[in-house]
């Protein structure tokens, strides 16, 4: 090894080779879902502006990513016609393919290199262990290069998960090199790169702050906010800073399901089924699943940040250092999985960060459970034995993951004899085993997460689930706007709570309160026909009662009916209501339901001025 070590052709070499295998599969069409997507929010600004091509599309990403894209498509440009549509669309083009994935590969290659520039410095200070610096930097510089989920990907599914990583490690190293000006201004653009950054924010300020005091907090928070603006700034000019914050916050319920094909905890909830059933579902009394799985994730963050401000360690010897960075990395990876493991709604690819940031705690590991004699030996430790294996068989759960999710969608651009696995039973044990990987490091961290902290984190999650409960406990009524629809769908305007259906139209001239014949209600649902909204009620209740009427705000030509299903029988239909009659009540049993449906139908006159409300829609215990 020291031979090749001091060979200049040694790194070079393992760079190229792991740029030529990346490469061996772009041809690969990947997620063709998501290479459509590149070349439609691509090609829009590069034909009509950035402002404008945005807005002609459904780009859900932060909007500084649509300069690559449209950097992208110009550079198509300059060998062939993006407006050729045959050719431009084909799922095969191979100019886009290697356009569009150069980046993320590239991005690979800068990781490797910022794995092996840690590892050095870890073990820089003494000359005895400058080499395990050195030989362990290859060995998880090659874990990464070589890890067939980097590669799949970025060379194979095309995403620039990558990019995101590698700006957000060098706004890390920036911060080690006591640059934190740079290094804000260089986290604001990872995040405007990947929003999945975004999680890491909060651990990444206190960091700054604890290595580099007040003023290199402050001068962090200038950096980011010179970049938000200066990324932003044509939208800045033309007056359309809403279309960067639809950005940023236009993603919390994109796809409202229980797992995006991420093989987490709520995975294992729906059975393996995780992209067929809401997140509205009730999981825990009259809380949601997606807001357990908030309160978990939380939770999990809340014992981070708490870990982090125990261990407040900014003073200037290297001892304490090697600790504040240890518990930053530390307390990353658990941000970073419980993201990916509790939350619902999470994305099969939303681990990847995880299979990164591991390869940098495990030099630090190594160096805080090991003597400087043990590290000249550095591989016989039971520090590196086992977290090597443990990154080693977390890499292949997480590999079967994602290339799982891959052939879910394009069977024939993934390995064929993998697909036995694409089956519940296998999928819910992956599942598991990703679980198994998470409550390992914890163990293996325990000694560094101060108790105090974990006993805050859980009783703050018992905490809000029981004060959450407390109307089901107290056998009080539950107004039926406090649950979340599971789905809905109506023929005009949108559901509004506890305002009539055209209240949030920003020209309405009409009510923005509930009333029937100008009796007046606080509480309800605004809705129009035809209507259908859908509840799960989890056979928590007995009874729901309601009142129903025609809104004040509708026209003259109103007529409705309304109807209420449990469990797909109707329990319940109103008599024809029109504009001027009064409200009407309506209670049921719902002892054993699963399932409210709620149902506005238009009276067999057409739905012209059919503004509907369901008032004080109440469920009982």
């Amino acid at each position: 090894m020291d031979t090749l070590m001091h060979k200049r052709w040694f790194l070079p070499f393992l760079f190229a080779a792991a740029f030529l295998f990346r490469m061996c599969f772009v041809p690969n069409p990947g997620f063709e879902a998501d290479m459509s997507f590149w070349k439609s929010w691509g090609l829009a600004p590069f034909d009509f502006g950035l402002i404008k091509g945005l807005s002609l599309t459904n780009n859900n990403y932060p909007t500084p990513f649509g300069y690559i894209l449209w950097v992208v498509t110009a550079i198509y440009s300059l060998f062939q016609n993006p407006h050729i549509y045959e050719e431009f669309w084909a799922n095969t083009n191979l100019l886009f393919l290697t356009i569009m994935k150069l980046p993320a590969i590239l991005a690979d290659l800068g990781i490797g290199a910022c794995i092996l520039w840690f590892s050095k410095r870890v073990f820089a200070k003494q000359e005895t262990t400058q080499k395990t610096g050195a030989y362990l930097g290859i060995i998880l510089m090659l874990l990464y290069l070589f890890n067939p989920v980097s590669i799949l990907d970025s060379a194979v599914w095309g995403q620039v998960d990558a990019l995101g990583v590698l700006l957000f490690l060098g706004a890390f190293m920036l911060v080690l090199k006591k640059k934190p000006f740079l290094a804000g201004l260089v986290y604001m653009i990872a995040m405007m790169t990947k929003l999945q950054n975004m999680i890491y924010g909060p651990l990444f300020f206190l960091f700054i702050w604890q290595l580099t005091g007040i003023v290199g907090l402050i001068q962090a928070l200038a950096g980011s906010a010179l970049a938000f603006f200066g990324l932003n700034v044509e939208f800045l000019r033309t007056k359309n800073m809403k279309l960067v914050i639809d950005s940023l916050t236009g993603n919390y319920d994109y796809f409202p399901y229980l797992s995006l094909n991420a093989y987490n905890l709520w995975w294992i909830v729906a059975k393996g089924f995780g992209m067929q059933i809401s997140d509205k579902v009730l999981a825990i009394g009259i809380v949601k699943a997606k807001t357990i799985g908030l309160f978990l994730f939380s939770s999990f963050y809340l014992l981070a940040t708490g870990t982090m401000v125990v261990k407040n360690y900014h003073q200037v010897d290297d001892k304490q250092h090697t600790s504040t960075i240890f518990t930053f990395l530390t307390c990353l990876i658990i941000a970073a999985s419980a993201f990916f493991l509790f939350q619902t709604e999470s994305h099969d690819r939303y681990a990847f960060p995880i299979t990164v940031f591991l390869l940098f705690w495990i030099p630090m590991y190594i160096k805080m459970r090991t003597t400087v004699k043990e590290r000249q030996l550095f591989w016989k430790t039971p520090a590196f034995q086992n977290t090597i294996i443990g990154y080693i068989i977390f890499s292949g759960l997480y590999f079967l993951n994602m290339h799982t999710a891959l052939i879910e969608n394009y069977p024939k651009n993934g390995l064929a004899f993998l697909s036995l696995i694409n089956q519940p039973f296998f999928t819910i044990l992956l599942s598991y085993y990703l679980l198994t990987c998470f409550v390992l490091f914890f163990l293996a961290n325990k000694k560094d997460l101060p108790k105090q902290i974990i006993a805050l984190c859980v009783a703050c999650f018992f905490a809000a689930i029981l004060t959450s409960n407390i109307p089901l406990m107290k056998k009080q009524g539950i107004s039926l706007t406090k649950l979340t629809p599971t789905t809905y769908k109506q023929q005009y305007g949108q559901l509004s709570i506890n305002m009539p259906t055209n209240a949030k139209q920003s020209d309405s001239k009409t009510w923005d309160r509930l009333s029937v014949q100008y009796v007046f209600y606080t509480k309800g649902l605004g809705t129009h026909a035809n209507s259908t909204i859908v509840y799960d009620l989890a056979k928590r209740f007995s009874r729901f009662s309601t009142d129903i009427g025609v809104d004040t705000e509708a026209g003259p030509q109103a007529s409705v009916m309304f109807e209420i299903y449990g469990n797909d029988r109707l329990l319940f239909r109103s008599p024809l209501m029109k504009r001027y009659d009064y409200p009407k009540h309506a209670e049921v049993n719902v002892t054993g339901v699963s399932t409210l449906m709620l149902v506005v139908t238009d009276g067999g006159n057409g739905n012209i001025d059919d503004h509907a409300d369901w008032l004080n829609p109440t469920l009982w215990p």
